[in-house]
């Protein structure tokens, strides 16, 4: 794949070999290379023992493409006159999101009358939307913490709500002082390197490390009274944290590469979930 790093609206070249390593020709050998759901053909014809051949497509990716991206080759062939096999090679990548609500891909908060619909930290625990209300964490609402507005996401309770920070890329615009997120630790302390791009091509590398969420933190931005586990509510206090990066102040950004912690969550093994995140200018 040229380059190995696609952007949207960009152009890709694919390339596919497809080698056959059996004794027996491959009869009416057909390629399909593929782009998620975008796919073209290729006839290959008959594939001698021990015969190699190499394919190529040359594609444009949407403008509004985003995330996991899917390239595929799939060869199908007839192995006797009754009968046909096939193979499949992909290659995943993962494009820039245009926003953290796109990246979204876990659910963390739930409602009482509906306790097992979100799971924040891979044992079905789950911050209370009730309690989440009753510090004004509604969704959409603008909460502001030491100085700073965020914009809580717009979700019901049971849908993707926040970002497992494992090193996705998220589009960004305009300029200031920094660069803070909302967000919380699951399973100890979620320690990891980010960094900032600007438009100008430099980066600014980052490192987070944001205590576990269990218990009334000092450093929170906000505690919430009690959480939800799946047989009901627990009532142990749960802590939400403000942090961040100073940014080159005037500096215009171009995106934020955001900590990588963990693959996904598990129960036992810390995970940084992202809620919302802004830019400001601190004078």
């Amino acid at each position: 794949m040229t380059p190995a790093a696609p952007e949207a609206g960009k152009a890709v070249t694919l390339t596919a070999t497809l080698t056959n390593s059996t004794r027996i020709a491959l009869r009416g050998t057909v390629l399909y290379l593929a782009v998620d759901d975008s796919a073209e053909q290729d006839g290959l014809g008959d594939l001698a023992p021990g015969r190699s051949v190499t394919r190529t497509w040359r594609t444009r990716l949407p403008d509004d493409a985003e995330g996991r991206i899917v390239f595929t080759a799939h060869a199908l062939f007839d192995v006797h006159r009754h009968g046909s096999d096939c193979t499949r090679a992909t290659t995943p990548v993962l494009l820039p999101y245009r926003s953290l609500a796109k990246a979204f891909d876990n659910a963390g908060i739930s409602s009482a009358d509906a306790l097992t619909v979100a799971n924040i930290d891979g044992s079905n625990s789950s911050l209370s939307a009730e309690a989440l209300a009753s510090v004004g964490l509604t969704p959409g609402a603008t909460v502001t913490y030491d100085g700073v507005p965020f914009t809580w996401p717009d979700t019901r309770a049971g849908s993707a709500d926040n970002v497992i920070s494992f090193g996705q890329t998220v589009l960004l615009s305009g300029s200031g002082s920094r660069l803070t997120f909302l967000g919380t630790s699951t399973w100890g302390v979620g320690k990891g390197d980010g960094k900032v791009v600007y438009a100008d091509g430099t980066e600014q590398s980052f490192s987070v490390a944001v205590p576990d969420w269990y218990g009334a933190n000092p450093s929170a931005a906000v505690v919430l009274p009690y959480r939800h586990i799946s047989t009901g509510r627990d009532d142990s206090p749960v802590s939400l944290f403000a942090f961040g990066v100073d940014l080159t102040a005037g500096k215009e950004l171009r995106s934020v590469v955001l900590p990588k912690v963990s693959d996904g969550i598990q129960a036992g093994a810390p995970a940084l979930h992202l809620f919302a995140m802004t830019i400001t200018t601190i004078n």
